[in-house]
Parts: C-alpha cells; sequence; structure tokens
C-alpha cells in the first residue's frame, strides 16, 4: 500500500510540475504576443513641438494650438492609425487640454509662431523658441518616423537618432530649411550638410523648394513638392509624377502641409506606393484648409480618407 501511495504521489507531483511547466509557456507565449501586438499597434512617431499659433488675417487675429505635432494627430486620430508624439512645451503653454499626447514641459516659453496673410504672400515669425528635441527623448521601434519641426527642434543629432528607430523616415522641409533671425524672421536656407542622408522622403512648399538643389536631391531621397490647389509633383530618379489636388472650400491653409504629411505617412504605414500615399495626403491637406485651426474631421470624411486610394 505504501509502495502504491508513493507511486501514487509522484504521479500527482509530475502531473503538477507538468501543468506548471505549460502555464509558464503558455504566459511567455501571451507575453509574446502582446509585446508584437504593442510593436505593431503604434506604426507612426511624430517629431517636433507644440506652438502658440498667431494668425493675422484682414481684419482678423486668430490665436490656436499649433505645429505639426497638433495637425498631423488630427489626421491620424481620423483614419485611425495607432501613433505617438515626441514634443515640448514651456511652463506657460495654453493648450494642455487639447493636445493629443503630452508633451513635455520644460523651463521656458512655448515656441510662438506667428503667420501674417495680410499681404500678396504669407509672412512669418517666430517670437519664442523651446529647446530642441534630443535624441534621448527618442525611444522605441517605428514604422514612420515623421520630422515635423517648426522652429529647428529636431536637430540633426536628432534626426539621425528618428533614422536610427524608424523604417522609413518623412521630413518637412521646414523642419531642415528655416532658419529664424535675431528678429524672429523666418529666413529659408539650404539645408546643412549630413540632413539629407537621414530623410527618406522629403515632403517641400513650392517656396522651400526654391533653395533646394532638386536635380540633386532627386537623386538621393524621393522629394515631394507641393502647391497648394495645383497639387503635388513626386520627383525620384528621373521619374516626375504629378498628384492633382482634390477640391475644397478654403477658410484657412494653416496646417494644410502637416496634414499632407500625415496622410502620406498613414499611406505609407499600409505599404500603399508613392502615388497612392501622396493621394491620400492631398486629400487630408484639402480637408485641411477648410477648417480654422486643428481640423476635426466628420465620421463620414473620415471614412472617405480611409477608402482611399
Amino acid at each position: 500500500m505504501r509502495a502504491v501511495g508513493a507511486r501514487e504521489r509522484r504521479r500527482k507531483a509530475e502531473a503538477l510540475a507538468g501543468r506548471i511547466e505549460q502555464h509558464l509557456e503558455l504566459r511567455k507565449r501571451l507575453q509574446r504576443a502582446l509585446r508584437d501586438a504593442t510593436s505593431r499597434s503604434v506604426t507612426i512617431l511624430v517629431a517636433g513641438h507644440y506652438c502658440h499659433d498667431t494668425i493675422l488675417g484682414n481684419g482678423s487675429v486668430h490665436r490656436a494650438l499649433g505645429g505639426t505635432a497638433a495637425y498631423a494627430p488630427a489626421i491620424l486620430d481620423a483614419l485611425g492609425v495607432p501613433y505617438e508624439v515626441v514634443a515640448k512645451v514651456g511652463a506657460d503653454f495654453l493648450y494642455a487640454a487639447a493636445v493629443p499626447r503630452e508633451p513635455i514641459v520644460v523651463p521656458g516659453p512655448t515656441t510662438s509662431f506667428v503667420g501674417d496673410y495680410r499681404g500678396a504672400e504669407r509672412t512669418e515669425r517666430v517670437d519664442a523658441v523651446t529647446p530642441p528635441i534630443e535624441p534621448g527623448d527618442l525611444r522605441g521601434k517605428w514604422d514612420i518616423g515623421v520630422a515635423g519641426a517648426i522652429a529647428g527642434e529636431v536637430p540633426l543629432r536628432t534626426l539621425r537618432r528618428l533614422r536610427e528607430i524608424s523604417r522609413i523616415v518623412i521630413a518637412d522641409a521646414q523642419s531642415i530649411v528655416r532658419e529664424i533671425s535675431p528678429r524672429g524672421e523666418v529666413i529659408l536656407r539650404p539645408p546643412a550638410a549630413g540632413v539629407l542622408e537621414a530623410i527618406d522622403v522629403l515632403k517641400a512648399s513650392h517656396k522651400e523648394a526654391e533653395v533646394l538643389d532638386v536635380p540633386a536631391l532627386r537623386k538621393k531621397l524621393i522629394l515631394l513638392v507641393t502647391d497648394g490647389p495645383r497639387g503635388c509633383t513626386i520627383f525620384r530618379g528621373k521619374s516626375e509624377v504629378h498628384v492633382a489636388a482634390y477640391p475644397a472650400r478654403e477658410r484657412d491653409p494653416t496646417g494644410a502641409g502637416d496634414c499632407f504629411l500625415a496622410g502620406l505617412a498613414v499611406g505609407l504605414s499600409r505599404g500603399l506606393p508613392l502615388e497612392a500615399a501622396a493621394r491620400i495626403g492631398a486629400w487630408c491637406g484639402a480637408r485641411a484648409v477648410e477648417h480654422v485651426g486643428v481640423p476635426r474631421l466628420t465620421a463620414e470624411e473620415a471614412r472617405a480618407g480611409s477608402e482611399l486610394p
């Protein structure tokens, strides 16, 4: 009887050990699956500051939240694309309750941007600048990294870090060609040496493209030059493709380029061909100009954007 009891206890102990081993293996598989799902779910990282925007029109002054970090997420949220934002603000930041992701708060003022539309051409001024985003502020791995600086807050060292952690790096030309004078004037200069090697896709306005060496650039990376209602042109190697703009009832052009950039990022994150991704960008840019400030797309608009192209 004692021998039978010993065998029974041994059998139960072995069965318990087996169940524990199975439980541990199952837990490991679940943890791996969770890590994989998390890494797949967050696909786009936007790097650039939130800012205080002041828009001067004929007889009007509009103050609002600004920056690629504010405009691009409005599109990403509407299209249901997971993302994160790395942005810095000062203690005087006015729109903490309105931003999609919590910023890093640092000493000093929040970047303050003034767009003046009262003349024949828009003029720009920066009244305050928040310290830059540093390489150590960027963590994780991303399908798409978006450099959307307002006033040089994504310096070369940080752009290189974005390159390290992103499969594709998209940059707005304002991130690399803007120089702020001591009086706050926005001056466009050719990009510094080494910057272009960190970028896969560069989006530039028609005006920004004037300070770029387009023939040389198209050999190194993909360049998209936007020109408002005239659409955009994609330069890649020897090819040149025009993508038409979508119709829009313009109310405020502020942020249209940021929203174009976000739509482009969405298309590329889905693995779409470049021209198809640019069409999503064009659609998002058209929707942006129909709003004053950060756009809030309707369910119908979001659905239409999701079904493109």
